[in-house]
């Protein structure tokens, strides 16, 4: 027996065009043969938004160490999650 996941409340119109703005840009990158982090971090934080969800529960911990170690996203744990500690050696 599975759980039947709860109704999700329909997502707003700058939810549906932000989906839609990651999307164009996850094609042309796809395109071009290449994704940024930050073009995938969009992606999944736009997801995320229509979801009711955090923007970690998109991305892999991979991709979570290297925006904690190398990019200088704008990141808001309230709403993104939580990034894994950086070790400074």
């Amino acid at each position: 027996m599975s759980a039947t996941p709860a109704p999700q409340p329909a997502p707003t119109h700058a939810q549906l065009e932000a989906v839609l703005q990651a999307a164009l840009y996850l094609l042309g990158a796809r395109q071009d043969r290449m994704v940024t982090i930050e073009e995938w971090t969009d992606l999944a934080r736009t997801v995320a938004s229509c979801q009711e969800r955090k923007t970690a529960d998109y991305l892999t911990e991979h991709d979570l160490e290297d925006i904690a170690e190398r990019y200088a996203l704008d990141w808001d744990e309230a709403t993104d999650g939580a990034l894994p500690t950086v070790d400074e050696d």
